[in-house]
């Protein structure tokens, strides 16, 4: 699948034990993706969070917007 992949966050809860850290990242795309799909990026493996956002510019690209995770940790 061909898109363009962005890091939107990051967060590391303070919280004693086990310190994951959770990256959000934004997919720009022209394949749609299902909710609670995974795919796998440079040995990371990202999930999808909640249903892929379709955008129909007037002008431009129609393309889906889907927001994944990572858990690390």
């Amino acid at each position: 699948m061909w898109g363009l992949l962005q890091p939107v966050a990051s967060s590391e809860p303070a919280e004693p034990g086990r310190h994951p850290v959770v990256t959000s990242w934004r997919l720009f795309g022209i394949e749609r993706l299902a909710a609670r799909e995974r795919i796998e990026w440079r040995d990371r493996v990202l999930e999808v969070e909640g249903e892929p956002d379709l955008w129909q510019p007037r002008f431009g690209h129609v393309h889906y917007e889907t927001r994944l995770k990572h858990v690390e940790g």
